[in-house]
């Protein structure tokens, strides 16, 4: 019952927004109408399983107005200039990783300003970090660590960002250009998007899974904002050349 009072806590809060739905309830008084929805949203909520992930929030943005120039979906994999270098089988993450069939993609920030995407690659071959993703994107290339079928360790310690989504991590290394690393970035979240049949608002920020500050150029406050907008607009932009 705490749930439910809870939420109709909060509904009420907003009981300007739902006077016109309460006007049209005949028979019911405001207190039972706020109860019952809550206790309906509480059963929804209910009945999503556990570990699964659920939909994103849809992202304002405003389209690219750039024209779209037309390119096939191989045309823009080589574009991202992609280089596999997977990690060893042997590796404790890889032996810890399940099968994926992606539903999200996941964006990060290395925050490493002084490694790019090959010297993450040969970080993660070579046992370094205690996590792993996909890809690690810089304005040059594309370093692909683990097959897009597999669950890395990148989002939530093996909630359903891991299970269900495509970790790319875009690198700052000092003296780079960001702006070619995330257009860059943005190409193979557009790629992904096609492959996998992964809707536009399953495009998420670090943030969304945990509320970590990440990928935090690209926050506005911590939160996302104008700057992920941005971003989102140039994966839009990039889906709409290649559908």
């Amino acid at each position: 019952m705490s749930n439910i009072s809870t939420i109709a806590t909060y509904l009420a809060r907003f009981s300007g927004q739902l006077q016109p739905m309460l006007e049209k309830v005949q028979g019911m008084d405001r207190r039972t109408f706020l109860l019952e929805t809550a206790a309906l949203l509480a059963l929804t909520s209910c009945s999503e399983p556990s570990g699964k992930a659920g939909m994103a929030p849809m992202i304002s943005f405003k389209p690219s107005g750039v024209p779209v120039v037309k390119r096939s979906p191989r045309q823009l994999l080589a574009e991202c200039k992609v280089r596999t270098m997977f990690m060893p089988k042997s590796s404790p993450l890889r032996r810890r990783s399940s099968r994926m069939k992606p539903r999200f993609i996941t964006m990060h920030n290395t925050e490493n300003p002084s490694a790019d995407a090959m010297q993450h690659a040969r970080a993660l071959n070579n046992g370094a970090l205690r996590c792993n993703w996909h890809y690690t994107v810089d304005p040059y290339v594309t370093m692909q660590h683990i097959p897009l079928n597999e669950t890395g360790r990148h989002a939530d310690r093996g909630g359903p960002g891991d299970m269900y989504s495509i970790g790319i991590e875009m690198c700052e290394k000092r003296g780079q250009s960001i702006v070619k690393t995330f257009d860059r970035a943005a190409k193979l979240a557009a790629y992904n998007m096609y492959a996998h049949d992964i809707p536009l608002r399953n495009v998420v920020p670090h943030y969304y899974w945990t509320g970590k500050r990440c990928p935090h150029l690209l926050l506005d406050n911590g939160k996302p904002g104008f700057k992920w907008s941005w971003f989102i607009s140039r994966v839009d932009y990039y889906y709409r050349c290649i559908s």
